[in-house]
């Protein structure tokens, strides 16, 4: 690089370089911030305006949600002695409750030994059953027992390595079969507590033991702990029961203290008998439809707040605001504002319009609400608020229920129609039973160690089954025997799956029913005993699948999904779900789809928010050509870098050249300076 010193002359000669460059690029350099500060002004406008309509679109969120409009409210007069909840499927109206009895869990004390570690209770095998107990405390009086079908029986295994109080707890508990083991010190001795995880009055234990010391029942060993009809060694130190109460007069009990099947949608959850009703009032949540809407109408002020301060004019300064006559912002208004102000598709009627539910438009483009014509509108017909907001379908009968739909659905009334029923899957037997009619001799069947086990999956659920060993003179009940244990094993009523069973008088054979139905509903056998296909006609094998309905929505065969239909592409049902509840087959009504405010909104605003969509790409393409401005910038540097560099070179060459002429100048004032001095000399 070439630096201007200026020492021949004494110019400035940096300064006369700066001046010229600065004058040169004065033009071009305005041209670029002018064009700079308006295209960024327009970008940062937009990325505000994008953002704006992200944030309108999350103030949708709520009111785009049916379950806002479903969501029913559960209040108590009394907490205190009942909670109350309630869902979507709950009837308004208002209970008095009475609470005379909470449900409790029954509880055993096994007697006290002096360690919980140290001492040796004995060995053996303890078995639980669980039921209604007949048993009088103050007389020791075990009356009798019976057996909770809907459970099953388990058996702990109690050696040397785990018989004391600690190891007897920690077996029991670990082998988690819905009973809870402690040990408690009673200020004498060591206790073992044990008590059914559920409460109820058939939830209730019976203990046998299987005493290696060969007495089951004594006091002694772990015979200690049996309490059953033979022997009621532990102490029952708390009753099974239900709990009791009322509901509008009409007596309820319960097993559990959380009730949810007396009143659909309702839970009441009991904490304290008692003495005078409590006051349950289930209502809608109208509330959370009121919020929901304020949501929307603050979210929408706020976009309008911003797009009038972005589209702008003061006359009296003659400034205007970034986005002034901008397309993509009239555009997004007149988009927004077409479906705020026009009304809802496929309404008819007098509520179509949000003016109509009291949301009216201010002089400056924003919403306000008539709050007494909202709540007016809500409580005389919230079906059609929901209507006016979400996307929503109505059935025009009890056997079709709306679900939902897609973006694709389009408003209209469509028909449904099942051509086919859902069939069960099942697997049918081997006819080798007896028959049982006329219960002639050897009209029974044996069950015992060779076909008692086996191993099956009901609409995929995998379960192991032990039958009880016993002789069934009666195909009714080797079926009940069989449907009791298939329905008491634990993963198959954790998965709420269930059969049904059913002794074939006919072909003297079983038939395992799913009670499910469609094409999931499965019964397959995957091993059995011994002697379990030749003596009861259960061999592996899968049974016969199950069968889905077959329907059309308007006209169109539909996906189906057990009795859950989706209405195929290219229709203009398309996306919509419906369920059908139906043992007939035939036209089954119409269900009626409308597109509400909000979720045309919702939908509009997704395509503006696209990374694809037109306010991206404006956005995109005016952040492209900020990007050109700094490369032309760049490339002018360069240009004015090699200007800087030609007039310092031409500066420095003319200072140079003054500099010589500065010497001979003073060269030749010397040399003349000498031939003009005067002669001081005399003549003579």
């Amino acid at each position: 690089m070439i630096t201007a010193t200026g020492l021949g002359s004494g110019l400035d000669i940096q300064g006369l370089v700066d001046s010229l460059v600065a004058a040169e690029r004065a033009g071009s350099d305005f041209q670029l911030n002018r064009q700079s500060a308006r295209l960024q002004a327009k970008f940062s406008a937009l990325g505000s305006l994008k953002s704006a309509l992200s944030t309108f679109q999350s103030s949708l969120t709520s009111l785009n949600s049916l379950s806002t409009f479903t969501r029913n409210t559960a209040t108590s007069s009394d907490s205190g002695i009942l909670a109350a909840s309630a869902d979507g499927d709950a009837v308004a109206g208002n209970y008095a409750v009475t609470v005379s009895q909470l449900a409790a869990a029954h509880s055993l004390a096994g007697p006290a030994i002096a360690s919980d570690e140290t001492v040796a209770v004995g060995t053996g095998s303890l078995t639980f059953r669980f039921g209604t107990t007949d048993y009088q405390p103050g007389t020791d009086t075990y009356n009798g027992f019976v057996e909770n079908t809907e459970t099953s029986s388990a058996t702990v295994v109690i050696d040397s390595s785990n018989n004391t109080l600690q190891g007897i707890m920690t077996a029991i508990n670990d082998a988690d079969i819905g009973v809870n083991a402690s040990v408690v010190f009673d200020g004498s001795g060591y206790r073992l507590l044990m008590s059914p995880t559920d409460t109820g009055l058939n939830n209730s234990l019976e203990i046998t033991v299987a005493d290696n010391d060969g007495n089951n029942t004594d006091l002694s060993g772990l015979s200690q702990l049996a309490f059953n009809a033979s022997a009621t060694n532990m102490e029952q130190t708390v009753a099974a029961q239900d709990a009791q109460l009322t509901i509008n007069g009409l007596a309820i009990t319960s097993a559990g203290n959380s009730i949810d099947s007396a009143i659909e949608g309702l839970t009441l959850t009991l904490q304290q008998t008692s003495v005078s009703p409590v006051q349950v009032t289930v209502a809608p949540d109208t509330q959370g439809v009121k919020t929901a809407v304020n949501q929307f109408i603050d979210g929408y002020n706020q976009f309008i707040g911003l797009a009038n301060a972005l589209s702008a004019y003061d006359p009296d300064t003659r400034q205007a605001a970034a986005l002034v006559g901008d397309f993509s912002l009239r555009s997004i208004q007149g988009q927004i504002n077409s479906i705020l102000r026009g009304s809802v598709p496929g309404l008819a009627g007098s509520i179509a319009t949000l003016a109509e539910l009291g949301i009216t438009t201010t002089g400056d483009g924003t919403l306000t609400i008539d709050e007494s014509r909202f709540d007016e509108v809500l409580a005389a017909d919230p079906g059609r608020v929901t209507q006016m907001f979400t996307a929503y379908g109505t059935a025009n009968n009890g056997q079709l229920a709306y679900l939902g739909a897609s973006n694709l659905t389009q408003p209209g009334e469509f028909s449904v129609e099942v051509t086919s029923l859902a069939q069960a899957g099942f697997y049918s037997g081997a006819s080798v039973l007896p028959s049982f009619i006329g219960q002639g001799a050897g009209n029974n069947v044996v069950v015992d160690d060779d076909n008692d086990e086996f191993s099956l999956s009901v609409d995929g659920i995998t379960a192991s089954i032990a039958l009880t060993q016993d002789t069934y003179t009666s195909g009714a009940d080797l079926a009940t025997e069989i449907q009791t244990q298939i329905n008491s094993a634990s993963a198959l009523v954790s998965a709420g799956v269930s059969v049904s069973v059913a002794y074939d008088s006919d072909a003297d054979n079983l038939v395992i029913t799913s009670d499910s139905s469609g094409s999931d509903s499965t019964v397959e056998f995957l091993t059995v005993d011994t002697n379990t296909a030749a003596e009861l006609g259960l061999d592996v094998g899968a049974g016969t699948a199950g069968t889905d309905i077959e329907a059309l929505i308007d006209g169109v065969a539909a996906t189906v999904t057990g009795n859950i239909l989706t209405a195929g592409s290219g229709t203009a049902a398309e996306g919509l779900r419906v369920e059908v509840n139906t043992a007939t087959t035939g036209d089954k009504g119409t269900i009626t789809f409308s597109r509400g405010i909000a979720a045309r909104l919702d939908d509009l605003l997704d395509s503006m928010l696209d990374i694809e969509g037109a306010l991206s790409d404006r956005i995109d393409s005016l952040d492209s050509r900020l990007d050109d401005i700094e490369e032309r910038r760049e490339r002018l540097e360069l240009r004015w870098e090699a200007v800087r560099e030609r007039y310092t070179r031409q500066f420095n060459a003319l200072d140079s050249l003054l500099g010589q002429l500065e010497g001979t100048s003073q060269f030749l004032e010397q040399q003349l300076s000498g031939l003009l001095q005067p002669n001081t000399g005399g003549n003579g």
